[in-house]
């Protein structure tokens, strides 16, 4: 648990030492990074630490990592993705981002908040973030004006919304009316901005630190948590490469573990699957997730296709861990875009048609 005023995470401290600049912040306030310290203590005491045993209680499975690391890891990967940088020359707090300490704020809190609704399950979890948010009490959420927009950006994180058409959506960002721009307080912040940065800084996250690995190495998980924790346990980076544009992941995996099934989870008892498809899926996922948010992210990280290498490994009868197949992937757009924008499909009542009779209508 890091939960150290000494070891804070780079986004951490840029917002630590711009707090005082109080002509950024609502109301000229100057705690903002003090009340973001104490929202996240009383998540780690009172939230993350019982995240598993209420994942376990509603299905009896044993879910990959969601303790207070598993949130610092996201609040990296979001400072990776707004060009912080720790090795340069520049100290982190005289480095410029590209959103602002009050959306830098929004940002940390909506990451804190993301996750915290597993404690009553994982099935509805991104429902749970306003409630959490306001149970906390008047000090560290004064406002439910200002705690509404925040809760519902680490909502729009995933899982799914009704569209105007009352059908069945994942496009969270779009139909749970965030705003392009808001303000409170007199100060602007940028909601969709912010949500995608926040859903896909959780989608990179993923790594090895993630899995059981003392109940993977003994083969003592639940059947249908299987593929997951072998899946976080074959990552063994995942780099934000700005420069190059694009994610970077590396996996390293048995050959034993490649030439059998695992099982997954499919909501009513598990399927048996291979390691490798599950990998394949996941980087499908993470580049649909990739092209969904960066119409939003624009204005920050010009990202636009996922690289990965998959090593698969032996031991010898030397017991040598020996290299024997590996394959290197890149995801991107390709040609002409497959599903063209359609007036008649999104704004059905925008024709000539339609105007004609509105305008008529009208007195």
């Amino acid at each position: 648990m890091n939960l150290n005023l000494n070891e804070l995470e780079p986004l951490e401290e840029w917002l630590k030492h711009k707090q005082l600049e109080t002509r950024l912040f609502p109301n000229a306030k100057n705690d903002y990074f003090d009340r973001y310290w104490a929202i996240k203590k009383y998540l780690a005491s009172d939230i993350y630490a019982w995240i598993g045993a209420g994942t376990s209680a509603e299905d009896k499975g044993i879910y990959t990592d969601h303790s207070i690391d598993h949130f610092n890891a996201v609040v990296r990967y979001a400072g990776h993705l707004l060009k912080l940088d720790c090795h340069s020359e520049t100290p982190i707090h005289e480095q410029k981002l590209p959103i602002s300490p009050y959306e830098t704020f929004i940002t940390l809190v909506s990451i804190l908040l993301h996750d915290a609704g597993n404690i009553e399950g994982r099935r509805g979890h991104e429902k749970a973030p306003l409630r959490i948010f306001t149970n906390m009490g008047l000090a560290l959420c004064p406002n439910k004006l200002e705690a509404s927009p925040i809760a519902t950006i680490a909502r729009a994180h995933g899982g799914k919304v009704l569209d105007h058409q009352g059908e069945v959506t994942k496009d969270t960002i779009e139909h749970l009316n965030l705003k392009d721009d808001d303000s409170y307080g007199g100060i602007k912040f940028r909601p969709k901005l912010i949500a995608a940065l926040v859903r896909f800084a959780d989608e990179i996250c993923e790594d090895h630190s993630r899995a059981a690995r003392y109940l993977l190495n003994n083969d003592s998980l639940p059947k249908k948590s299987e593929v997951f924790h072998h899946y976080a346990n074959s990552i063994k980076s995942v780099e934000v490469d700005l420069r190059d544009r694009s994610v970077k992941l590396t996996f390293q995996l048995d050959k034993e573990n490649v030439l059998r099934t695992f099982g997954k989870d499919n909501g009513n008892g598990f399927d048996e699957v291979y390691l490798i498809d599950e990998i394949n899926e996941r980087l499908e996922k993470m580049f649909c997730e990739l092209n969904y948010c960066k119409k939003y992210m624009y204005d920050l990280a010009h990202i636009n296709r996922i690289k990965a290498v998959i090593s698969i490994y032996d031991e010898d009868e030397n017991g040598d861990y020996l290299l024997i197949d590996e394959k290197s992937f890149e995801l991107k757009d390709l040609g002409y875009p497959q599903v063209n924008f359609s007036f008649k499909t999104q704004y059905p009542k925008w024709c000539g048609e339609k105007i004609k009779e509105k305008l008529k209508g009208m007195p």
